[in-house]
């Protein structure tokens, strides 16, 4: 199988390199999209164009994955690749709305306008307060190498609204369920009829239990 693994705009593609190298150990296809200099531009737009042309042109049957963040661009990075699209996974991401405009709620909106500074988000790992990366990453080395490429995006790209792609919400599709902060995601995917499956601990467990989710990856794909 051929996996695209998009990290959110808010980390770097270092969250989803253990991940890949247990899907290539195994027999399969992973590619996993630097987008921050996308997300650095502010407009969603450049980061779905990025993801897009990253994906490789030989690739038949692309199943295009999505964590935290990234879930927001997923519908629009399958519909470009078109016929060429065989399934989306969202991995503990935010589901879009199955019509209109995806955007961040006013609460989380508020939330980012009071970090922002002239304009720009402070790094995703100085959001939470002392303690908590390490609770989400508890591998020293691992969390310092995602720390340290995790950019400093423009607020103005939770701004702008993304509209969905019409009927992608038709696409087969899975879920899989990292922390409960995404229950309701999950739940709505549910809903769709598609599979999920639950591996409940921490959100950043791509990082921590590469080979556990690579294998939930393989399962929910085929």
């Amino acid at each position: 199988m051929q996996f695209a693994l998009l990290h959110s705009p808010l980390v770097g593609p270092t969250t989803w390199r253990w991940v890949a190298a247990a899907l290539r150990a195994v027999g399969h296809d992973a590619e996993v999209p630097d987008l921050r200099d996308a997300a650095m531009t502010g407009t969603p737009e450049a980061l779905i164009a990025e993801a897009v042309a990253a994906i490789p042109p030989g690739w038949s049957t692309p199943i295009v994955v999505g964590h935290s963040g990234a879930g927001f661009i997923v519908p629009s990075v399958a519909e470009r690749l078109g016929a060429r699209s065989a399934r989306i996974v969202f991995v503990d991401a935010g589901l879009p709305p199955c019509e209109g405009q995806a955007t961040p709620s006013a609460d989380f909106l508020d939330q980012l306008r009071t970090l922002a500074i002239e304009g720009r988000l402070p790094k995703w790992s100085t959001w939470w307060g002392e303690g908590v990366m390490e609770v989400l990453v508890p591998a020293a080395d691992r969390r310092a190498e995602l720390e340290a490429e995790m950019p400093e995006i423009p607020l103005a790209f939770y701004e702008s609204p993304l509209e969905v792609p019409v009927g992608w919400c038709e696409t087969p599709g899975s879920f899989l369920l990292l922390s409960e902060s995404y229950r309701d995601d999950a739940d709505r995917a549910r809903a769709l009829g598609w599979p999920t499956i639950e591996h409940l601990g921490s959100h950043l467990d791509i990082v921590n239990d590469a080979g556990a989710i690579s294998h939930e990856l393989i399962e929910l794909a085929s």
